[in-house]
C-alpha cells in the first residue's frame, strides 16, 4: 500500500516535495497537499492565499516554525533523484529540506511540551514586496501571540545564522546623445563619458565590516550587470548599471541610497528595488540564548537576506536553522544531505519538547 503524499520519514517527505513543482507563483498545488497534510493531522489551520499556518499545543504563546514553499525556476532537464545519502532536485536545499522537517514534526506537535505553529508561505523567492509572508503576518488569527521565538528553516548546514544582511537594488541610467561612431563628437558617449567614470568609483569600493555580538557582517555594494549601446556603429545615447547593495545589521538603508547615489555620480538617475532591512542577531534574547545553549550548534552570520529580517520588523526575535547547504542554493545539480536531514528534525524535536 503507497503512503500518503507528505508523509513517512523526513528523507520520503522532502522527495515528495522536491519531486512536486512549485517555483515562484506557482505554489498552488502544493500548498494544496500541505492543507490535506494538516488536516489529515487534525490540526488548527489557516489557508491565506497559497500560504498555510497550522498550530497545536493548546493555548500560550508558541515557538513557530517558518518555511516558504516556492523555488526559483528548475535548470535546464533538471530532475529528482534519491540515494541514501542526498536527495537531488530544484528546492531540496533552498528550502524544501527545511520545509520537509516542519511537516515531518507536525504529527508530534500536539504532544509536545510548547504550543507550535507551522507557516508555509508563498513568494519569497520574487519582489519583496510580494513576499507572501507580509500578508500572512497580517491576516493569521493563529500568531496570535506572537510567537515567542521564530527558527527560519532556510539552508545554513545543520549552524545557526543568526541576524540578516540588509539587501536593495539600484538601476542607475546614464543618458548621452547618439551619433555615428565615425564623428564621435556629434554625440555624447553614455558609456565612455559617463559610466567609466562611476564604475572606476565603484570598483574602488571594498566590503567593509562590522562585528556585531562577535559575529562579522559586511557592508556590500556590487556591481551585477550592464545593459548599454544599440549597434557597433553607433554612438550609445543610454546604458543602464545595475548595482547590488548588502548592509550589516545596524546600518542605515537611507545611508546606504545616499552612498550609492554619490558614486554613482550626478550624471546617474536611479530607481530603487527590493528594498528590504536588515536584522540584528539578537543573540542575547532569552528564547534565542536557551536554544544556542541547548542545541550546542556553532552561531554564524548570515552574509544574506532572509525573512529573520521580516519577522525581527515585526516583533519576533529570530534565526535560521536549517537542513540546506547554503551553496547548493539556486544551484544546478542542487541537493540536500539526508543525514542532516535527520541531524536537524532531531535538535526541533528537542527544542518542541523542551519547558
Amino acid at each position: 500500500m503507497s503512503r500518503p503524499l507528505l508523509s513517512g520519514s523526513v528523507d520520503d517527505i522532502c522527495f515528495d516535495l522536491v519531486s512536486t513543482r512549485s517555483e515562484y507563483g506557482e505554489e498552488q498545488h502544493l500548498a494544496d497537499l500541505v492543507e490535506d497534510r494538516v488536516r489529515t493531522l487534525g490540526l488548527d489551520y489557516e489557508r491565506i492565499g497559497n500560504s498555510v499556518v497550522a498550530r497545536a499545543g493548546g493555548p500560550g504563546v508558541p515557538i513557530a516554525l517558518v518555511g516558504h514553499l516556492d523555488t526559483v525556476p528548475n535548470w535546464l532537464d533538471g530532475g529528482v533523484e534519491r540515494s541514501d545519502e542526498r536527495i537531488v532536485g530544484r528546492g531540496a536545499s533552498d528550502m524544501k529540506g527545511g520545509v520537509a522537517v516542519m511537516l515531518a514534526l507536525l504529527p508530534r506537535l500536539t504532544s509536545a511540551s510548547r504550543p507550535t505553529v507551522c507557516v508555509f508561505y508563498d513568494r519569497e523567492e520574487g519582489p519583496h514586496a510580494d513576499n507572501g509572508i507580509h500578508r500572512v503576518l497580517a491576516e493569521s488569527q493563529l500568531l496570535d501571540p506572537k510567537p515567542a521565538l521564530a527558527i527560519v528553516l532556510e539552508p545554513t548546514a545543520g549552524t545557526i545564522h543568526a541576524g540578516a544582511v540588509g539587501s536593495l537594488n539600484a538601476q542607475i541610467v546614464y543618458s548621452g546623445r547618439a551619433a555615428h561612431a565615425a564623428r564621435p563628437w556629434e554625440g555624447d558617449n553614455a558609456i565612455s563619458h559617463h559610466l567609466a567614470a562611476a564604475l572606476a568609483r565603484f570598483a574602488e569600493r571594498a566590503p567593509r565590516a562590522t562585528e556585531i555580538d562577535g559575529l562579522t557582517y559586511h557592508d556590500v555594494v556590487t556591481v551585477t550587470m550592464i545593459n548599454g549601446g544599440v549597434a557597433h556603429n553607433v554612438v550609445p545615447d543610454r546604458v543602464e548599471l545595475w548595482v547590488n547593495v548588502r548592509v550589516a545589521p545596524g546600518g542605515s538603508i537611507d545611508d546606504a541610497m545616499h552612498e550609492v547615489q554619490q558614486l554613482a555620480g550626478p550624471a546617474g538617475a536611479i530607481e530603487w528595488s527590493d528594498v528590504a532591512p536588515p536584522a540584528m542577531p539578537s543573540l542575547a534574547d532569552p528564547a534565542v540564548a536557551d536554544f544556542v545553549t541547548r542545541s550546542g550548534l556553532p552561531v554564524l552570520p548570515k552574509q544574506a537576506w532572509t525573512d529573520v529580517a521580516t519577522l525581527h520588523a515585526w516583533g519576533v526575535p529570530a534565526f535560521n536553522y536549517g537542513p540546506g547547504e547554503p551553496a547548493q542554493a539556486h544551484q544546478p545539480g542542487e541537493w540536500v544531505d539526508v543525514a542532516r536531514l535527520s541531524e536537524c528534525e532531531r535538535v526541533l524535536a528537542a527544542e518542541l519538547d523542551a519547558p
